[in-house]
């Protein structure tokens, strides 16, 4: 094999590398909205942890949502 050709492989799997790089933290930050549900009483974004509404105190846990 030629140094250049050499250097194309390595240049191929440099770009390879940051590819699946890019692709994965792009993953974390979609994942990171499923933290996150909106209160049906108030409209009020609130935590999956949490069992009630930050701001009215309604209970999140018998709420069912459709997912889409």
């Amino acid at each position: 094999m030629s140094a250049i050709s050499i250097s194309f492989v390595l240049l191929i799997a440099l770009f390879a590398i940051l590819l699946l790089y890019w692709v994965r933290k792009l993953q974390r930050q979609v994942a990171g909205y499923g933290l996150q549900r909106m209160c049906p009483f108030c409209g009020l974004i609130t935590s999956r942890l949490k069992a009630h509404c930050l701001e009215c105190g309604k209970s999140l846990i018998a709420v069912s949502v459709p997912q889409k």
